[in-house]
Parts: C-alpha cells; structure tokens; sequence
C-alpha cells in the first residue's frame, strides 16, 4: 500500500496515498471538524468548517476536498483557524432557526423531556411516555397533580389558543402506568456496597434515593412521621393529592431496594455519630421547612389559632379537628388555600382568606385559587390583621386594608397600611398560612452550619455541607418551595453523592447552543399559522356537592381519548434531532448564541412529503440531500431514510 509522509500539527506522520487531509488527519487520531462532508458522497468543501492551514504557504483549504501531498505541513487547530470556524459558523447560522429545546422543558427545573413525552402519548405508546418520564422525575402521580407547571407558562401554544395540559398527560401516563399492573422500574447498576442514609422522605429524599438506587447504592430513608411523603401526605390534602398516588410514587422505589424507616426524629432517635458508627458512607439531609411563621402580631398565641402548616398535618394523621362555623385563613399560599378548602369539608359553614396584596400577586397556584373561589371561599384583599384576641370564646381579629406601595425586596409592591381603614371580624378559628421556615436548631445541634436566614448552608454546584460526607437539598436548603424544584435538588445531591462515593471528580454541566425562536409569542407567524387551533382539554370533576362534602379527589385527570387529543395540540417545538445534531455540535464547541428574531423569518414553513418532514428554517445549505439524491436516485427507496439520517441540522426528520 503506498503510503505518504507528511506532518500534522507539529508531528511526521503518514497516511494512506491518494486521501483527503481530512482522511488522513483521522488516520492519524485527529479529528477535524465538519459539516457539509458525509464519507459515501463527493466532498465539496463548501461550509469551510473543516479549513486547515498549510505552512510555508501561507493557504488555508478546505480539508475534505484537498488531498494529501507528500511532505506538505499540516495545521488543524490555531487560535486563527478557531476564529475562521466561528466566523463560518455564525454565517451558516445566520439564516437558521427553530427550537432545540421547547420553552416547556427549558423552563420545567427537573429537566424532563416535555416533548418526548407527550409525543409518545399521542402516538399511544404509555409506557414509552413513562419511561421517558421517569428518566428525570421519579414520582410523575405526585406531579402531575400538584406541580404548579411552569413549563405550561411557556407554552407556544400561548400564542395560538390554549396552553397545553402538561401536567394532566404526566398525571395520565403515570395512572396508566400503575393501572397495567407491570410498573416501570429503571435499569439499576450492580451493587456497590456503599451506604446512604437520607433523612426526610418528601420529594427530594424520595427522589434522591431513586437516583442513588440506579447507581447501585444502598438506601435507608429515615422519617419522623408515621408514614412517608413528607409535607405531600401531611401537608396536601387528599382531595389535590391521594395517599394512594402518593404510595403508588412510592412503591416502585421500594421495590428498587430502598429501605423506609419512619417515626424515627433526626438528632433524637438517630444522629451522624450513630449512623456513621451504623457504616454510613453518606447522608442527605432533606427534612423540608416546616416550622410555621410568625405573623408577628398582638394574639396570635390565643386559644383557637392555629398555623396551616399543624392544620392539615392534624388532618392528615388522623386527628379530630373541629373547625367551627366561621373560620378565618390568612395567607396567600398554597397552604392557605389547601387549609381554606380543608375547612370547609371539615364542615366550616363560612370560609374567609385574608390576603395582604392583590389577587394577581397571590403565590398559590391559580387553578388551586380559581377552584376555592369555585367552592364558595371568599377572598378578601388589600387586608391584614393586627391583632386577634378572644371575647368570650369568640375570636377577635383587627384587620386593615392596605394599599400597594414601592417594590421590596421580592420585587412586588409593598403593602401599605391605610389610614383608617380598621376593621374587626369574627371568626371561631383562625388558620395561618404565612410562610414555613426551617427548624435550624435541627442541623446545628449536629454541627452543621447555617445561612443568615437558618436553611442549610451547602456548596450549591454540590450540595455539600461543612461537613465532607454529609450533603442537604430541598427546603431545608431552599426555604420553602415547590415539589418540582425539590425533586431538582434530589437529583443533584444524588448525583454528586455518587460522585463522593465512587471519588468521581466533579464535572461542571455541558455548555449546549441552544438555537430558539425566542420568547414564548415571538415565533415565527408561519410557526402559528400552521397550528389549528383547538380547546384544551378538560379533565371530569366532581360536582359540587361530593367535592366539599368529603375528600375524593376533585379530579379524574384525562380519559384515554382526550389524552390522545391533547397530546396532539403539541406544535413539536423541540427539534427531534437535538441530541444528535452536528451543527449543535458545532456551534456549543466554538461557544456561540444564537437567538431568532421573529421579522427576520417571514417565510417559515414546514413541508411534509414521502415521510419526510423539511423543516426551511433549520437547513443551512449544506447540500448533503442534494448529493445524496444526485448519487443514488430519487426513485431509490431508501432515499428518505438516508436523507434523514444524514442531515446535519435536524431540518429533515
């Protein structure tokens, strides 16, 4: 075989006679970036993107379509040649556009593929849809019934009609999943021998422990209460959140392995001392925020009050609560409104929430506000109490209105209390509802160290403690948050335990581009135009009077038809080349952004043909489907399987 001598990057190397440089640079072990060049057609060299400089004469050329000479010097990587690539790639990139991720799954903090899941739905594939799922949240019945679902926010479909069900279709693929009697259950690696201890079983220890069983690690997860759940049983409601969806959650990650030990309080009945003497090789400390707060006010101590967070607990274990005929709710949060609603079923004849902003401030979420105004709650805003005291077995709140003043610190306008506007109600209990802080007491006592405002201080790329084998997520570490940014934490901390335990060294996150027609509206019109519109899908409820006489849940989430339907409104924002896109590649190497204006892309359009779907926006010309046309036939019947397969940008699928 005749073979030629030449030097690459410095070194005397040699390659088979008559190839490409880019040949037989990869000979040689280097790789030299590309786009346009597909090894079965004949190079063109018309991207660039794989320019090389030959030394002595001062040439750069297209490595594809220059063959090698012998004794020539060869460069494939200055700071030079990095500039001309970026430079190409900006231009190649000038004229495409589209999502590579939808704003769902950018937006949703667990990182699940919105997309994939609700694609695989449509198709009717549920345990596909599952999978995928579960791939970044473990307890997909929990979410999908209480997650307060930013990622319907940022839904295209904003700019057509509706938004779509999100969090339903997740609801719907995980009750299919428990009604087929053959759960899903992930791949677990063999076992290492290491140990876990987690304290606290609500969604980050839960979820924490599902990742940490997949590596193969021994899990015992530690609770105070009777049962686990955390603040998901003791403190939604059954009529948001069933106990049997919360034990179906549950269920599969025992079956992973994990071992459940509860009434057992974490500085009490056990202590780092006592667990690491037990073999512990890590602890994740997740015991939430659930210490009420102070409303700061004259009688909040009085007989009769009550904070929301020991309201619904009471409730949940089983306790008999009484909450009288006139019951008084203050608070804005889903834990007012979950105690407003549990009152009233608890037969409370008038229900009131107090609410110091406006309705549009309120941080619960809507739906859960539009169903308590539904079931008869009045919400009176703009008022605050001052004090509450009890007049002969009747309690006494002072209240004033209050008006909005200059934003504070949250970036909401401060209430303002306004002159003369004092007031007095009645009620025979008053519920708290004004914010969980965490019980710092816990964690110090064992020599952790806290924040300024009490949570856990951690590494927040790690999630590790002052001390090294000891590592906290969720509320603890937050403050008090929502189920899905808990589950965010869980998977972090399970990530970077594993790590400690098999000394891994710790990676930062990949930088991807990221290619997006920009904010939620500012699609393309043609992006629009495309998408008939269609009702969103609503989900059977409960009448009226079954839902505020006892606790079954209000909902019955999707049928299978009006999931299919749903799952079809989806406009398939998310490239399904994503993952595999060379110009993505390309593009996150050479550290570009990139943004789509919507006036730039007047002409967008989406053909569909010989099932093929050309997607103008993304193609940049490379002119692989023309080659491959040219080379093999149009009339050849893998034509449009090798099309697909070969295009660099995700613009055939």
């Amino acid at each position: 075989m005749n073979t030629v001598t030449f030097t690459l990057n410095g070194k005397e190397v040699s390659a088979k006679a008559g190839v490409s440089i880019l040949e037989a640079a990869r000979q040689n072990g280097t790789t030299i970036p590309t786009l346009c060049h597909h090894e079965s057609l004949h190079a063109l060299g018309s991207c660039w993107m794989c320019i090389v400089e030959i030394k002595g004469k001062h040439r750069f050329v297209p490595a594809c379509s220059t063959d090698i000479t012998p004794g020539i010097a060869v460069e494939t990587d200055t700071p030079e040649l990095y500039a001309i690539r970026k430079k190409n790639l900006e231009r190649l990139l000038e004229h495409h556009c589209g999502d590579c991720s939808g704003p769902c799954e950018i937006s949703c903090p667990a990182g699940c593929d919105i997309p994939a899941f609700v694609s695989a739905i449509a198709k009717g594939n549920d345990s596909e849809a599952i999978a995928i799922i579960k791939n970044d949240i473990p307890l997909p019945g929990i979410l999908g019934r209480v997650c307060h679902a930013p990622c319907e926010d940022e839904c295209r479909r904003h700019g057509v009609d509706e938004p779509l069900s999100i969090c339903t279709l997740k609801r719907f693929a995980a009750d299919k999943d428990i009604e087929s009697g053959d759960r899903h259950l992930p791949f677990c690696k063999p076992k290492t021998g290491k140990k876990v201890a987690i304290i606290g079983s609500g969604p980050a220890g839960l979820t924490a422990a599902y990742y940490l069983l997949k590596e193969g690690h021994d899990v015992t997860v530690y609770d105070s209460h009777d049962a686990p759940g955390g603040m998901m049983r003791y403190g939604i409601p059954p009529f948001r959140l069933p106990i049997a969806t919360i034990e179906a959650d549950i269920e599969p990650i025992r079956s992973m392995g994990a071992d459940f030990i509860c009434n057992t309080v974490f500085g009490e009945d056990i202590t780092l001392d006592s667990l690491k003497q037990d073999g512990v090789d890590a602890l994740f400390l997740a015991v939430g925020a659930q210490h009420p707060g102070s409303l700061g006010i004259k009688g909040e101590e009085t007989q009769g009050v009550l904070s929301g967070i020991d309201f619904l607990n009471s409730f949940a274990s089983g306790g008999t609560v009484n909450p009288g005929n006139r019951v008084l709710v203050i608070g804005g949060g889903n834990t007012a409104i979950d105690a407003a609603r549990t009152a009233l079923r608890l037969g409370a004849g008038s229900v009131r929430i107090l609410y110091r902003r406006t309705m549009e401030e309120m941080p619960a979420n809507r739906t859960e506000i539009e169903e308590a105004l539904h079931e008869g709650i009045s919400i009176d805003i703009l008022t605050a109490p001052t004090g509450i005291k009890n007049v002969e077995n009747n309690l006494l709140v002072s209240t004033v209105k209050m008006t909005l003043g200059e934003p504070d610190e949250s970036g909401r306008r401060r209430p303002v209390p306004l002159e003369n506007s004092e007031c007095s109600l009645s009620a025979d209990m008053v519920i708290t509802a004004i914010g969980q802080n965490v019980d710092k007491s816990v964690h110090e006592k064992q020599g952790l160290t806290s924040t300024k405002n009490g949570t856990v201080l951690v590494d927040p790329a790690t999630l590790r403690t002052s001390i090294p084998w000891v590592f906290a997520g969720g509320d603890c570490v937050t403050g008090a948050d929502t189920a899905v940014n808990a589950v965010r934490q869980g998977k972090l901390a399970a990530k970077t335990i594993d790590g400690f335990l098999s000394k891994k060294p710790q990676e930062a996150p990949a930088k991807f581009f990221h290619s997006s027609y920009g904010p939620r509206d500012h699609a393309p019109e043609g992006f629009y135009r495309r998408a008939t519109p269609s009702s969103r899908a609503k989900a059977v409820e409960l009448s009226m009077h079954r839902r505020v006489s006892g606790f079954d849940e209000v909902s019955a989430g999707f049928s299978e038809e009006q999931a299919r339907e749903e799952a079809q409104r989806c406009l398939r924002c998310s490239c399904v080349s994503k993952n595999d896109c060379r110009l993505r590649e390309l593009a996150s190497t050479y550290d570009i952004s990139q943004e789509c204006g919507k006036e730039e892309h007047e002409d967008f359009s989406v053909d569909r043909g010989a099932g093929v779907r050309f997607e103008r926006e993304k193609c940049v010309d490379c002119g692989i489907c023309v080659r491959t046309l040219e080379e093999i036939g149009q009339e050849e019947t893998t034509a449009m399987k090798l099309l697909v397969e070969r295009c660099p940008t995700g613009a055939l699928s």
